[in-house]
């Protein structure tokens, strides 16, 4: 099996969960005079231990074909986890150079005017190597996810 099938089995069962708790909710009480619920509580609670339980044999399962598959030199874990990094870094300066740029928020000139600390145009592209870095990692990884067996 490619690690690829195996990340789209690992979203399914995240949203079958994520299914089975909503009915298990609506499912958890009654109103009074009702008799029982639409669906068991019990067979639901069921599906959702076991649904657990196979979200994680396939995590286990992704983790340690991540961490011993080698791409350039470095694992695909840590591909994953350089990519996770210039993602938030990209963010973070996203929103701190979005926070900087001065606003039309003054109606007259006696209001206090907010002037950027710092240099909102060398924020944006630094933010712009951090994305376009994530993105040329992500392609790696998404390349390498259509051809990567999973270890079992």
């Amino acid at each position: 099996m490619k690690l690829a099938e195996l990340l789209n089995e690992r979203k399914a069962v995240k949203e079958e969960i994520k299914k089975i708790k909503q009915r298990l909710e609506l499912s958890s009480k009654v109103q009074e005079g009702d008799k029982d619920p639409v669906e068991s509580p019990e067979d639901l609670k069921l599906t959702l231990l076991l649904l657990y339980g196979k979200l994680k044999d396939l995590i286990v399962k992704i983790n340690l074909t991540n961490s011993e598959t080698m791409i350039e030199g470095k694992s695909l874990m840590e591909l994953i986890a350089e990519r996770d990094k210039n993602i938030a870094l990209a963010t973070s300066l996203h929103s701190l150079a979005e926070e900087a740029t001065p606003k039309q928020e003054r109606f007259s000139r006696k209001e206090i005017r907010f002037l950027p600390t710092v240099n909102v145009k060398e924020l944006r592209k630094e933010a712009d190597i951090y994305s376009k870095k994530a993105r040329e990692i992500d392609s790696k990884i998404q390349s390498a996810n259509w051809n990567i067996e999973v270890v079992i």
